[in-house]
């Protein structure tokens, strides 16, 4: 267990990186069994409102990446509790900044892909995006299995990013896990 003294050290992020890292988690957290849903179904109608949404979603999803970077770059993060060994330092540090990595990548991937074969993008079937890409079918399928990789990268970072979550909670009682709670 960490004293009281230890726990100060743990200080919270901002309300704005709070946020949308719960928003942005909210997301991701529903994007990946989407996709994986609507990318087995046959050709229907709802199937094609999944794909819809998944791209409005996944475009979101890129924004809110890109400023949670900015944040993160502008504001960093809390320091670690002084007792927590340099080897599960060293892993929080290397699996946040890929998941910053694959928040960015991933959506990147599908819109490049989405771009290159299904024109047009409309965000919630409205705005269109104006970035084309062109590619070859090969090119296209290339591109969206490495958007499968990077989704399922992300989604296995993003159950270890949980795991470590709860085990800061309620194993180790440190406060890295209460510091990324809203209203703290």
């Amino acid at each position: 267990m960490v004293d009281a003294a230890l726990r100060t050290e743990a200080a919270g992020y901002s309300p704005a990186q709070k946020w949308l890292h719960w928003l942005h988690a909210a997301m991701i957290l529903t994007l990946i069994p989407v996709g994986i849903a609507m990318s087995g179904a046959d050709p229907s109608p709802t199937v094609n409102a999944m794909y819809e949404l998944h791209k409005s979603f996944g475009l979101t999803v890129f924004v809110l990446a890109v400023l949670r970077v900015a944040f993160r770059v502008a504001h960093g993060a809390p320091a670690y509790p002084a007792d927590m060994p340099e080897m599960q330092r060293r892993a929080a540090h290397a699996v946040h900044w890929l998941l910053y990595v694959l928040i960015v990548v991933t959506p990147v991937l599908g819109f490049v892909g989405t771009s290159m074969c299904c024109k047009p993008v409309n965000l919630f079937w409205t705005v269109p995006v104006p970035f084309g890409f062109e590619g070859a079918e090969a090119t296209v399928k290339i591109v969206f299995v490495l958007h499968k990789i990077a989704a399922i990268s992300l989604a296995v970072l993003v159950i270890g990013h949980i795991g470590a979550a709860l085990f800061h909670a309620v194993v180790r009682r440190d406060g890295i896990f209460q510091r990324m709670l809203p209203g703290r």
